[in-house]
């Protein structure tokens, strides 16, 4: 069974039965993202956070990526570095804009938002 860290409102049981698809991975939301690595809160704190190559192989779209507000299910053992994100859980709500240059291309600024 995945091992819980959010205990907030807004991990609601939807994501919580979400998770019941990843034994052994443990689900914590995305605070920041920067240059690849991502921030992660748990109930001791925050800690950085990577997607896995399986993860960046198979995604097919920029909004695929985490986002700030996304839950995701990560792998990390204490002391061991960063947490490995293995999988984003579906999101109730996501706020886009398009992203800077001359394409079209959209930019995920925030996801599962409650206000």
């Amino acid at each position: 069974m995945s091992r819980i860290h959010m205990t907030a409102p807004c991990f609601s049981d939807r994501f919580a039965a979400l998770t019941a698809g990843f034994p052994g991975l443990t689900v914590d939301r995305i605070l920041s993202q920067e240059k690849g690595l991502y921030r992660v809160m748990c109930e001791r704190g925050g800690y950085l956070a990577e997607i896995s190559g399986k993860f960046r192989y198979e995604a097919q779209n920029v909004s695929d990526f985490p986002a700030v507000g996304n839950f995701v299910m990560h792998d990390r053992r204490e002391n061991s570095g960063h947490a490995i994100i293995h999988h984003v859980l579906t999101r109730k709500s996501m706020f886009i804009r398009k992203a800077a240059g001359t394409l079209y291309k959209e930019q995920v600024l925030a996801t599962n938002i409650d206000t």
